[in-house]
């Protein structure tokens, strides 16, 4: 479903270039979950916001269903960022919506009218086991039920791709395994094909096909999350 092929970037900051991409290749199958692993500052956010199309590489190709998705552009791109649905760390959910307009937020920005744009959302809502929390405000649900929400928010619009930055980062360890057993459960029954970047080694790793290791922009061979040893992480803390 999506092949990555000599993927480079540079970002150029007063202290020098800062090579957070070089050269990346590696390919994705339909339906697979794919662990992306590395310490902070290794360039697995730089890597994500690529693939979800957020961030312009300096070369390479990103092929998505044998099409370079860096050629398209205008309603193409927005048709095609309609097909990746992303979860990121921090959740970003407006604290002004309740869950479920929240949910309903990519629905309405189509062009959903606000009671088909919310049906929709309640059913997604449901999925993550969240239908009961509707009605409530961001501030008042948990960390856990914070990141169902984003979820639902990513698959509302049907995605055929689902990435998700730091899943568990944030969450305590009981917490943290009932999220990776939804998204699990949710690549069982949908097909959905999945991409988890993390540090996390010892608990996404249960759940992955395959992973990825990437470290100072350079990936290694990628392997079985469940039979091969990861490389310790380690870092300064910087997001690249």
């Amino acid at each position: 479903m999506i092949a990555v092929k000599g993927l480079s970037k540079t970002f150029h900051t007063p202290s020098g270039p800062v090579h957070a991409l070089d050269n990346v290749a590696f390919s994705v199958k339909a339906g697979e979950v794919l662990g992306i692993y590395g310490p902070s500052g290794a360039g697995k956010t730089t890597l994500l916001r690529c693939l979800a199309l957020l961030e312009t590489p300096d070369s390479g190709e990103i092929l998505f269903k044998g099409k370079n998705v860096l050629q398209v552009s205008g309603k193409d791109l927005r048709r095609l960022r309609m097909k990746i649905g992303v979860v990121f760390q921090g959740y970003n959910l407006l604290f002004s919506r309740t869950a479920l307009r929240n949910v309903a937020l990519p629905l309405e920005i189509q062009g959903f009218d606000k009671g088909e744009a919310c049906a929709l959302a309640s059913t997604t809502l449901d999925m993550v086991g969240l239908s009961h929390r509707k009605d409530f405000m961001p501030s008042h649900l948990s960390g856990g039920e914070k990141q169902r929400v984003a979820i639902a928010r990513a698959l509302v619009t049907q995605p055929e791709v689902l990435i998700l930055d730091e899943p568990t980062s944030a969450l305590d360890r009981r917490t943290a395994e009932s999220i990776l057993e939804l998204i699990q459960g949710i690549n069982r029954r949908t097909g959905i094909t999945v991409l988890i970047v993390t540090h996390q080694t010892e608990l996404v790793g249960a759940i992955c096909n395959r992973h990825i290791y990437i470290n100072n922009g350079v990936l290694s061979e990628p392997g079985s999350c469940l039979t091969e040893e990861l490389p310790a992480a380690s870092g300064t803390g910087e997001t690249i």
